[in-house]
């Protein structure tokens, strides 16, 4: 079995990979686009990286979780027989905002690249980029950016059909912990201590006004639909796991604990 693991940027996906990786047990495939690749970012985590991937992976069925940022749809390009997979997802304002601040803190050649010259490092002139729009919806779909803007209804219906019939669960940002144990419950993984990895440390420099605010909305219309059904079938499956709230707050003592010592 191959878990093909969804890493959408700015989702805790490299805290979450990071947990994988101390399993001994567990044999990862990483599957992260370079730097310079970024320039042509939906070609790459749609086609180039995938190909790239398999021309150097001849034999990835030695992997049982192949984790990274590419799109639904990694088992074609694999021609994957027995797969489930398995992904990261975020409250979508605070997702949109964190990747907002992850691009300010990106070398300046890229930020010129993607905002064009004589821009304003500035929110808005990232929400004038439709590119940017309900960017969860486009790694989970496996739908072209153009394709989600035409049919938004129709986008989420596919997402969220992927999501049904395709996935073992999430991890959700803000149920990291009991995200983990749901997945420990289905015997997908092991949840350990750890401190959280590439966290931003920037602030905004905009204020958040509602004016602000509606207008990250409208641009993750769709995310925040489909947030909302990933939520609902989290909180069934977590509320039915007999004495998971129990375990799950044990772990979060040790993992205090952890943390407290390891800064120490």
């Amino acid at each position: 079995m191959t878990y093909f693991f969804i890493h959408t940027p700015k989702t805790s996906g490299t805290t979450f990979v990071d947990v994988l990786s101390r399993d001994r047990l567990n044999n990862i495939g990483y599957f992260y686009p370079s730097s310079g690749e970024v320039y042509d970012f939906e070609h790459t985590v749609k086609f180039a990286a995938p190909q790239r991937h398999l021309a150097n992976n001849p034999d990835w069925q030695k992997f049982n979780f192949i984790a990274g940022h590419y799109t639904f749809g990694m088992h074609e390009v694999l021609g994957a027989k027995e797969f489930r997979y398995i992904g990261t997802m975020r409250e979508p304002i605070g997702h949109y905002l964190s990747t907002y601040k992850a691009l300010m803190r990106m070398s300046e050649p890229y930020r010129r690249y993607l905002l064009g010259e004589g821009s304003e490092d500035s929110i808005y002139a990232l929400l004038d980029l439709e590119l940017t729009h309900n960017l969860q919806t486009f790694f989970l779909s496996g739908l072209s950016q153009q394709e989600i803007r035409e049919d938004k209804e129709g986008a989420l219906r596919i997402t969220i059909q992927n999501f049904d019939r395709y996935f073992d669960g999430f991890c959700l940002t803000e149920h990291f912990d009991e995200s983990m144990h749901l997945l420990k419950r289905k015997g997908i993984m092991k949840p350990t201590s750890y401190l959280r990895k590439n966290v931003a440390t920037n602030r905004m420099d905009e204020r958040l006004d509602e004016s602000l605010l509606t207008r990250v909305r409208q641009a993750n219309d769709v995310d925040l639909k489909l947030y909302g059904h990933v939520v609902a079938r989290f909180e069934s499956e977590y509320s039915s796991m007999p004495n998971i709230r129990a375990e799950v707050c044990l772990f979060k003592l040790r993992n205090l604990l952890h943390g407290i010592f390891t800064k120490s």
